[in-house]
Formats: structure tokens, C-alpha cells, sequence
């Protein structure tokens, strides 16, 4: 796994233009793709999918978990599934994450994750996931990522919008994040989720959200701090912002599998090793031990706007 170009997210510049043709050419083909007639599956509950705009990095795993909170607390439904892809997923048919006995190499690391949260299941394909979800009893599924899948039907889509980075350069893939032009992804989805500042849609309800660390810094200690996510560079500000002194910093492809090299490099740092929970479940289990992570959660601003839109979209989708 590459690192996130770090132009994708700056002006349009001469590599992101050099990239055009490629841009072109990865549009024709996708949407050529997405022309094939297809027949989706309508599951017997409602399915709910969160998703972004860009490749990686838009807040959807912290959102996916506060809507599987917040349906709970407002009795709208008791045993919500989650329904993920699952990067790095050795698995050719659906299963039910264990947290016990499965690792990350073997069903991805945003699934262990989410699976202390929820029953999880992990699929490539969404349809067959989604029967399995029926089979265990799930009353809704939340999908993880998913806006252009077509081979299961959603009632009701979310576009989640990190302010942070927005849509990056606004070009399509490889000349910029976005998976389509927006003009093709905004005639999807139902509403918004922004995590920071407010988004202007006035097309579409928008639901501001807050992203808060559960976890504040120790004064007396330096910090050296690694990730391998998506945009890096988000952890490492969050934490200065928070008043984390980072003594060292490290930073590695998105979904980067630690060897043991590197677990080794850090292990000879001098300071409180701290990263992601979603790098952390990636770390050999003796190793966990040794480093600290930065829980962060989302909530929605307004949850009386949010409670009532779910109910009345999921009563008449």
C-alpha cells in the first residue's frame, strides 16, 4: 500500500495535471463499469451506508460507530450489524469478526476495530454479507464504505465530509481523491454527516458533527508518535493540538502491516509511543502493551434533527 499523495490534497498543480489524461481515461472506464445493469439485493431490514467522497481518510469508521450508538440510545434499533469490505481481508466468503481469535492480516484492521462495537461482518461482496447479517438476526445494517457498490440495496446513504480536507483538489483518481466527480456522487446520497466547520449543501440535510479526543496528553512525558492511515499528517496535528509533546514522529502507508523491523526501531525510541486505534490493532499483542493510543469519538450536533430524518427516510424508503 502507497502513501496518500500529498498533491492530492494542495492546489492543482503539475503533477496533479500531468495526471488528467490518466484521470480521463480511469472515469471512462469506471463509468462504464457502473452502466452494466445490475440487479441489487433488497435485504428484509433497512441498510444504511456510510461513505466518502475520496479514497481514504474521511472519517467514516468513527462515524459508523457513533450512528451504531445512536440508533441504540434512541431505540430505534437494538442489534445493528456492520457490514465492511475489510482491506487486506483474507477471506473469500462473508464471516463474522472475532476479536479474540481473528487478527487484522486476516480480516483488516478497521473490522477489529469496529467489531468492539458492534457484531461486524466482513464481505467483498456486500449482498452476501448482508444475507448473513439476516441469518445472525441484525434488525439494520450499517455499511462501511459502499456508495458506489451496486450489488446491495441501501435505504439510506451519508456522505461523510471531514472539513479538514474536504474534497482535496476536487479531481478524480489518480489526478485527485475523488473516487467520481462530485456532479455523479451527490445525486446518491440522502444527507451529509461534516466532521469541523459547517458545509454548505442546500440540496441535501446537513448534519454537523464534532470530533472530540477521549484522552489528554500527560505533561511529563514526550511522545513518540507513528501511524499508518490514510492522511497521517490528521493524527499528528490532532495531537499538537491537544498539547501532545511529540518528541518523534513516524509516519507509514495507509493499512501498513508493522514488521518486525519496525517494531523494533520503536521499541528503542526513547519516550511513550502513541498512535491510532486503528494502527493498534495492527501491533503484535506483546507489543500493544508498550504504546498508548488517542480514542477520539464523534457525536452529532443537533440529535433531534438527526433522530427525526432517520425516522421518517427509513419509514418511507
Amino acid at each position: 500500500m502507497i502513501k496518500t499523495p500529498a498533491f492530492w490534497y494542495k492546489k492543482k498543480g503539475v503533477l496533479s495535471t500531468l495526471l488528467l489524461p490518466a484521470a480521463w481515461i480511469y472515469q471512462i472506464g469506471h463509468s462504464i463499469t457502473q452502466a452494466i445493469p445490475c440487479n441489487p439485493y433488497k435485504t428484509s431490514i433497512p441498510v444504511l451506508c456510510v461513505g466518502n467522497a475520496i479514497a481514504g481518510g474521511g472519517g467514516k469508521t468513527p462515524t459508523v460507530i457513533a450512528l451504531v450508538s445512536f440508533l441504540k440510545e434512541n431505540g430505534l434499533y437494538q442489534n445493528p450489524y456492520i457490514l465492511t469490505r475489510g482491506y487486506g481481508s483474507k477471506n473469500d466468503m462473508p464471516v463474522l469478526v472475532d476479536v479474540v481469535n481473528h487478527s487484522a492480516s486476516d480480516v483488516g484492521d478497521e473490522p477489529l476495530l469496529l467489531a468492539q462495537h458492534a457484531p461486524t461482518i466482513v464481505s467483498a461482496n456486500r449482498a452476501s454479507g448482508a444475507k448473513l447479517a439476516e441469518e445472525y438476526g441484525a434488525d439494520i445494517i450499517i455499511m462501511d464504505d459502499g456508495l458506489l457498490h451496486r450489488s446491495l440495496y441501501k435505504d439510506l446513504n451519508i456522505l461523510v465530509v471531514d472539513r479538514q480536507i474536504d474534497f482535496g483538489n476536487n479531481r478524480t483518481l489518480p489526478a485527485g481523491p475523488l473516487r467520481e466527480p462530485l456532479s455523479k456522487i451527490l445525486p446518491k446520497i440522502n444527507c451529509v454527516f461534516t466532521i469541523g466547520r459547517p458545509f454548505d449543501a442546500a440540496d441535501y440535510p446537513v448534519f454537523e458533527t464534532t470530533l472530540t479526543a477521549t484522552k489528554k496528553p500527560d505533561s511529563n512525558k514526550d511522545y513518540i508518535a507513528f501511524a499508518g492511515i490514510a492522511i497521517p499528517d490528521k493524527f499528528k496535528n490532532t495531537l499538537l493540538e491537544l498539547g501532545y509533546k511529540i518528541k518523534e514522529w513516524h509516519e507509514f502507508s495507509d493499512h501498513h502491516a508493522y514488521s518486525l523491523n519496525d517494531i523494533e526501531v520503536l521499541k528503542k525510541k526513547t519516550g511513550q509511543l502513541i498512535t491510532t486505534e486503528k494502527d493498534f490493532v495492527r501491533l503484535p499483542p506483546n507489543f500493544q502493551k508498550q504504546v498508548e493510543t488517542l480514542p477520539v469519538t464523534i457525536t452529532v450536533n443537533d440529535p433531534n434533527a438527526l433522530l427525526t430524518f432517520i425516522q421518517n427516510h427509513l419509514k418511507t424508503s
